[in-house]
């Protein structure tokens, strides 16, 4: 996972690695037991295998104020200056920075198989192939295309978004 000035690795023990020229480069010595990882602007997220959530790094938009009872996540995500969960029963949980709405998951959000952030906007993939985008969209990012249908993953950039079809395309 990189973030701006860092990058981290998952390693097969289930401690991370972490390298480059920021804070956020430095992995808590305790973090173990580690399934998945995300790297934000200047914040991390990693996901235990008890499927809880651990954050760190800068933290001025509440970034990595993991939601209290946040449990049962299965997906990670990070943005700019805010932090995806995707829980087993196909719910997001956002928090953090919210100026542009990035953290304001679309009410009857369901079915979520997948997720991804960018600088200022969230991403969800819904089981049935279909996309859905929400927060800053000055430069058309989240205007999700009104015929992609049948996408089988999602990926974000700072300011783009990519959908890979379940064709290959």
């Amino acid at each position: 996972a990189a973030g701006d000035a860092h990058s981290l690795a998952l390693k097969c023990d289930g401690t991370v690695a972490g390298w480059g020229t920021t804070p956020q480069a430095s992995v808590p010595s305790w973090l173990s037991n580690v399934v998945a990882i995300a790297a934000g602007y200047y914040h991390n997220l990693a996901l235990k295998s008890d499927g809880t959530v651990v954050a760190w790094g800068q933290n001025t938009s509440g970034q990595t104020n993991v939601p209290a009872g946040l449990s049962r996540v299965v997906s990670l995500a990070a943005g700019g200056s805010h932090s995806l969960a995707l829980q087993g029963d196909g719910t997001v949980v956002a928090w953090g920075y919210n100026d542009y709405g990035q953290t304001d998951v679309p009410p009857g959000l369901s079915n979520v198989t997948a997720i991804a952030a960018g600088w200022g906007y969230s991403l969800a993939l819904r089981s049935d192939g279909t996309v859905v985008a929400w927060g800053y969209n000055d430069v058309g990012q989240t205007m999700v295309p009104a015929n992609l249908r049948d996408v089988a993953a999602i990926a974000s950039g700072f300011y783009h978004c990519l959908a890979l079809k379940r064709d290959g395309t």
